[in-house]
């Protein structure tokens, strides 16, 4: 195990890729203004949208997932969410759509009855496997976890 706490921080070259195609693609929707004007405005609009949202992961500081002793915070476009060990019961993975993450068990009597799901997930592996960081967790989680 490493010195805590440890800060993973997103892949630049996924931003990367993903802000070139969406550029791309508000290029491709200013060249399509004089034939369709509907849908090359929303085709602008939807993915400058994207684009402003890849360029602001790009900054630093804007995303990452710290974990220590007493949990795990996650930053994701400058919103901080802090989750405690206690309040999950496992991490593991799971496919969406055409990626794999990682997703965790909420534990029930800690969550409260107002969620409505008792599941949860990460937006990103922070440069690891999905596998290798749901494997990192539970070990962080057995470590620092009271109630286990």
């Amino acid at each position: 195990m490493e010195n805590l706490p440890i800060i993973l921080k997103p892949g630049k070259i996924k931003s990367s890729i993903l802000l070139i195609i969406s550029i791309g693609f508000v290029a491709l929707g200013i060249s399509l203004l004089d034939r369709n004007m509907l849908i090359a405005i929303l085709n602008i609009v939807f993915f400058g949208l994207c684009f402003i949202v890849f360029l602001l992961n790009l900054i630093p500081g804007s995303s990452y997932l710290k974990i220590d002793e007493r949990g795990l915070e996650m930053k994701n476009l400058f919103r901080t969410t802090f989750i405690p060990w206690q309040a999950v019961n496992s991490f593991g993975t799971k496919w969406v759509a055409f990626n794999k993450l990682v997703v965790f068990d909420l534990n029930k009597n800690l969550a409260g009855e107002k969620l409505k799901r008792r599941q949860g997930g990460f937006p990103d592996t922070y440069g690891m496997s999905a596998k290798a960081l749901a494997e990192l967790l539970n070990e962080y989680k057995a470590k620092f976890d009271p109630s286990v």
